[in-house]
């Protein structure tokens, strides 16, 4: 299974960024912060849980307007190793995300069919 994880550097203080990476991760300041300055994964989820990934779209462009640094990283389980993580763009995320949605909601339509047709 694929992850999804973010990690962040901050330009400014660092209290700006405390409050949704808490609602986010349930973490407690120190822990962040540790996070933070050793430059570890703050957040992770799996790139197949929709709602997860909007949840965590939601941090990205909260930490984006407070002035983080965010960066994004995609494992791929088929790839160099489990959970090789490699660095991606912000528009990359995004368009994961909606290809994933469209996927959902075709096979959502394709079970809805054969449902109709029993």
């Amino acid at each position: 299974m694929s992850k999804m994880a973010i990690k962040i550097s901050t330009n400014g203080p660092f209290s700006k960024c405390v409050v949704p990476l808490r609602k986010y991760t349930g973490l407690g300041i120190t822990d962040i912060k540790n996070k933070i300055e050793n430059k570890d994964f703050i957040a992770e989820t799996d790139a197949d849980d929709i709602d997860n990934l909007e949840n965590l779209k939601g941090v990205v462009d909260n930490l984006l307007k407070l002035g983080a640094e965010v960066r994004i990283f995609e494992s791929d389980e088929f790839g160099e190793g489990i959970f090789n993580y490699q660095d991606i763009s912000y528009d990359e995320f995004i368009n994961n995300i909606d290809r994933f949605k469209k996927i959902m909601e075709e096979l959502q339509d394709y079970n809805d069919v054969l449902s109709d047709e029993v």
